[in-house]
């Protein structure tokens, strides 16, 4: 199995132990390398994501991908940086794991949460049984399904059908998509 590229990544925050703290959240991460951190400025062109404050939002134009760590992010702020919010995370009660996979995400393409509000009380709610939350954690950190099948002691055929399960529960396409989902939904 080859080992993935790392995920070059710059974090901007105006907030010293927040920046600090999603520091050392994103360099615990073997597939992560913190490239740059600023309490203010643009992320870099060499990063792959950058993990900004609302405030570094505002202060230019960002070239990549965005995971914006914000209570409240205006419609303008949104609209400065059009495509290039990739998630919105609140600061007052982010995880690890949900940063972690926000980075990925906003690696891999995707958009998450992009709205920073919860779903509409009318979206389907989906519960998860605590097995596939946590082949969804498991997925969303990055794991396959070789070493998902290691590390919870089920066979790969096994971790295949709950992938499977949790993607059609999810009503997702792809792993990607499902750990999108699993995050907008707050299951992970």
């Amino acid at each position: 199995m080859s080992r993935p590229e790392r995920i070059r990544v710059s974090v901007v925050d105006e907030q010293e132990i927040f920046r600090l703290g999603t520091v050392a959240c994103l360099s615990a991460d073997p597939q992560v390398e913190v490239v740059h951190e600023a309490a203010a400025g643009v992320v870099p062109d060499s990063t792959d994501v950058g993990v900004v404050s609302a405030r570094a939002l505002s202060q230019g134009r960002h070239k990549c991908p965005l995971v914006v760590c914000a209570n409240e992010l205006s419609e303008r702020a949104r609209r400065a940086q059009r495509n290039r919010v990739a998630a919105v995370l609140p600061r007052t009660s982010m995880t690890r794991e949900q940063l972690l996979a926000a980075v990925r995400a906003a690696a891999a393409g995707l958009q998450v949460n992009v709205r920073g509000v919860p779903p509409p009380p009318s979206a389907k709610q989906v519960r998860l049984d605590a097995r596939r939350r946590e082949v969804l954690r498991l997925l969303a950190a990055g794991a396959d399904t070789a070493t998902i099948s290691e590390s919870l002691c089920y066979s790969v055929r096994t971790i295949k059908g709950l992938i499977h399960d949790i993607e059609q529960e999810l009503s997702a396409a792809s792993r990607a998509q499902a750990v999108a989902e699993g995050m907008r939904q707050g299951i992970i």
